[in-house]
């Protein structure tokens, strides 16, 4: 039901309906700016990424195809990368070792069987890694980038994104466990 009204006001917003623009911004503007301030972690940038989420879905509505993927998905996935060309740009945070240790600890464990890992272990496991696996790892676990994203962002193969992480999470798998 609510993919539903979100793809109607959707719909309604390719024809320039504010009131339809209100309803989307309400039902979904709380779940966009988490995503921007988790990628982030600074409140102003990812009030910055809301509002070019926001224009860009009104100038770009009529571009959503339902056949490729829910409207929560496409939007949630312009917010993704107006938040990473955001990062990029200014540079204001590193991925550091506690966000790869929460990184393991929320998604990992269930991939990987894992308990929780220290940070010094996991940083060295992860220096372990081919640098397109590790990029590739935290692209999908640390900003919930799909393969297909990933892929996009990073202008690679699906299937060599697909093995990087494949491989990426076998060989942390392995050298955690030693």
């Amino acid at each position: 039901m609510a993919n539903q009204n979100l793809s109607k006001d959707l719909h309604l917003i390719a024809l320039g309906d504010q009131q339809a623009f209100e309803r989307f911004y309400t039902q979904t503007s709380a779940k966009l700016f988490g995503i921007s301030l988790a990628i982030l972690r600074e409140r102003d940038l990812a009030e910055d990424v809301l509002q070019d989420t926001y224009v860009k879905v009104w100038h770009s509505a009529s571009q959503y195809r339902a056949d490729q993927g829910t409207v929560m998905s496409w939007v949630s996935s312009i917010a993704r990368y107006r938040a990473i060309d955001m990062l990029r740009a200014t540079k204001t945070r590193a991925i550091s070792t506690d966000d790869i240790e929460q990184l393991i600890n929320q998604n990992l464990d269930e991939v990987m069987g894992n308990d929780e890992v220290d940070a010094p272990r996991l940083d060295y496991c992860l220096d372990k890694l081919q640098n397109s696996q590790r990029q590739s790892i935290h692209l999908a676990y640390l900003f919930g980038l799909t393969h297909q994203e990933i892929s996009h962002h990073l202008g690679e193969a699906l299937g060599s994104i697909k093995t990087w992480i494949r491989r990426g999470l076998d060989s942390l798998k392995r050298c955690l466990q030693s």
